[in-house]
């Protein structure tokens, strides 16, 4: 048996207590909840395409999935080695990969003082956004596919880096490309402040949970910042209760059901609700520990990679 304190489940026995107070039983009545949504935004009820369908609406063009990667070298943040991979896949076995290699070791003095930390992980986040909007760009020039799912919100690049993805939108709209986003994870809070601001510590993920059917959409414009130029809906993929967020360029709103009927016919329906070709994309792309270590181990110098990325606790003995 796993050895566990008295004073852990003492401390555990109190955040239950403490949670139910934030979530009491009474504020989950689905029926409740849905009437307050239905009086701020709408519900769609979607159907999946059968193959013939889903055939005629691509019209002979490809699907592309993009996702990215990054991992670093364990120790230190400041002795660390962060590898980046960006993906496009398409349905028809067209591939286009974009990297880069970060590390502190090499960044100016000056960036390595106050906020570093901050600044690195920012840093992080906006090198592979910008990886995965250039294999997008890419994509969309060279092999004119019909639609583009990002994992993740499409807000996020506009985010980490606007310039590139005002060129991302234009590239699209050029080549009649419908771009989406698909985000496994709903991080706002604006609705749950709409509807129900006595739960101040609600997430909108927290209010949405098991509350849409199977295939139902749910449309509230609340979620699309000012000057972002962008839609964003909800839906319930898979039987997994937790919602996914999708959104889209604003030029190509009207598409939105379509695209949502696209992810939801692409999606297992025992999942987490992701389209399967995004998650064969992040298998593929994904930067694991082993390949990190891996790929230091062959083209780092042995020298150099015991002085500066060498750990004292691999070296334990217990």
């Amino acid at each position: 048996m796993l050895s566990v304190s008295e004073e852990l489940k003492r401390k555990l026995k109190k955040v239950n207590e403490s949670l139910r107070k934030v979530y009491p039983i009474s504020s989950l009545d689905t029926s409740a909840i849905r009437d307050r949504l239905s009086k701020i935004g709408n519900f769609y009820k979607l159907e999946k395409w059968k193959d013939k369908e889903l055939k005629n609406w691509l019209n002979g063009k490809t699907l592309v999935g993009v996702d990215g990667s990054v991992n670093s070298t364990k120790g230190m943040q400041t002795r660390t080695l962060s590898v980046f991979q960006a993906l496009a896949k398409g349905t028809k076995g067209e591939e286009k990969w974009e990297a880069d290699v970060v590390t502190p070791l090499l960044m100016p003095e000056e960036e390595k003082e106050e906020g570093k930390a901050a600044r690195e992980a920012k840093q992080r986040g906006t090198i592979l956004s910008i990886l995965e909007m250039e294999v997008a760009k890419f994509a969309m020039k060279e092999w004119e596919p019909k639609a583009i799912l990002m994992d993740g919100s499409l807000l996020h690049y506009y985010i980490d880096d606007m310039e590139t993805w005002i060129k991302v939108a234009e590239i699209a709209k050029q080549y009649q490309v419908f771009i989406t986003g698909v985000a496994e994870e709903i991080g706002t809070h604006s609705l749950v402040k709409e509807v129900f601001p006595e739960y101040r510590n609600w997430s909108d993920r927290d209010l949405l949970y098991g509350i849409l059917q199977v295939g139902e959409v749910f449309e509230w414009e609340g979620w699309s910042p000012s000057g972002s130029q962008m839609w964003k809906i909800v839906m319930r993929s898979s039987r997994s209760p937790q919602p996914i967020g999708i959104d889209g360029i604003l030029s190509q709103k009207e598409q939105r059901l379509d695209l949502a009927r696209l992810v939801y016919t692409l999606t297992p329906e025992q999942g987490r609700g992701i389209p399967f070709w995004l998650d064969i994309v992040d298998n593929q792309v994904r930067v694991t520990d082993p390949l990190v270590e891996m790929m230091v181990e062959e083209y780092i110098d042995p020298d150099l990679r015991y002085r500066l990325f060498g750990q004292k606790r691999s070296e334990r003995v217990i």
